[in-house]
């Protein structure tokens, strides 16, 4: 049970949510709260249960079990226009008969809003979406980006308490998707409005959020911030899903110590083997980006580690270099530098000497 002060500060909250389908769980008892004007991002791969929490807020399914509260109140028996929802699709759900100002103008018509309210709303709308000017376009005559600003535009001119988005910008190529993350997130900046986000693309849960919710296989993996998740992953589905990651097979030796297959000893975060029993094997996780490149080796100190091995790949990818080094007695490791000229790269087949502080070496339990 929530108590008073965290009813006030939660504006959705599943209690014990379950749903199944002819006896198979799509999605396993779950609680999740999100906070009032919070974005949550729910990340997964398909069929990990994320569409189905978001459908389930949204009213389009009903759970098998469980209570469901929109600001304090349980809205399970109410139909979705009585949740105080607004929805952003990925397949922009435009009328094609309508131009966008009559698009935008829909929800507050049916609202039964004045001829002056609506020109008001809408026109704060178009100019919150940058789309003052285009009013009288029908969507065949926009790109998908413009036609995704309708309907968010669309979205947001009643003033939902809530907004919902469903992978809104699947379809679009990187660079648009890149400049609408920024227009969403300053959109929810300006209005404060709590919204659920829903998405397979990790780069763009971590761009977004204030937290994370990962599913896997219709449970939670993790809910947390961005940084939590990618730096503190609390199991080895998280480490490889949110970010690259070089995962190593390790053994613990001791606080804070362990040993990979090669027998070399790496210092780790301080307090993260505290519950695990001397001989376990395990996997530590080093971000690639973490790992420096040195020019020859380094001896390890209380608070380093460093190895060194055979480069076997090279990977340019404009602002950042990929190198996949080959370790002694089997094993890889990915290492991120900032890109230099090619010239001054070292070659495949070259032995590469590399270090990183201990504080990035994450035992996963």
């Amino acid at each position: 049970m929530l108590n008073a002060q965290q009813t006030s500060d939660t504006m959705i909250s599943f209690q014990g949510i379950r749903k199944s389908y002819g006896g198979l769980d799509a999605l396993h008892t779950t609680d999740i709260n999100v906070r009032r004007g919070e974005f949550l991002s729910l990340l997964g791969p398909s069929g990990s249960g994320k569409s189905t929490i978001l459908n389930i807020i949204a009213g389009a399914i009903q759970p098998s079990s469980g209570r469901l509260l929109i600001d304090g109140q349980d809205v399970l028996d109410k139909p979705s226009r009585e949740r105080g929802l607004g929805m952003v699709f990925q397949n922009y759900a435009l009328l094609p008969h309508l131009n966008v100002y009559d698009n935008i103008a829909f929800p507050l018509r049916i609202r039964g809003a004045s001829n002056a309210e609506i020109k008001q709303k809408v026109g704060s709308a178009l100019e919150r979406v940058g789309l003052v000017g285009f009013e009288k376009r029908k969507p065949r005559e926009m790109s998908g980006g413009q036609q995704q600003r309708v309907g968010i535009a669309r979205c947001i001119v009643y003033s939902p308490s809530i907004i919902l988005m469903d992978e809104p910008l699947g379809a679009l190529d990187k660079k648009l998707r890149d400049q609408l993350q920024g227009e969403i997130k300053k959109i929810h900046r300006d209005l404060g409005t709590t919204l659920v986000y829903v998405t397979h693309d990790q780069e763009e849960a971590l761009n977004l959020s204030d937290r994370i919710c990962l599913m896997n296989g219709g449970r939670i993996a993790q809910h947390g911030t961005p940084d939590e998740l990618y730096f503190e992953p609390k199991s080895e589905f998280v480490a490889d899903f949110v970010g690259e990651s070089n995962l190593l097979d390790c053994t613990v030796e001791a606080a804070n110590r362990v040993s990979l297959a090669s027998g070399a000893q790496l210092q780790v975060k301080p307090g993260c083997t505290q519950d695990i029993v001397v001989g376990t094997h395990t996997k530590v996780m080093i971000r690639p980006e973490k790992i420096a490149i040195t020019q020859g080796a380094v001896v390890p100190g209380a608070a380093q580690n460093s190895v060194s091995g055979v480069v076997r790949q090279i990977s340019f990818v404009g602002g950042m270099t990929r190198f996949e080094l080959e370790l002694p007695g089997g094993g890889n490791l990915l290492v991120k530098d900032i890109s230099s000229r090619l010239s001054e790269r070292t070659a495949i087949g070259q032995p590469m000497h590399v270090h990183w502080s201990a504080a990035d070496s994450v035992v996963l339990k």
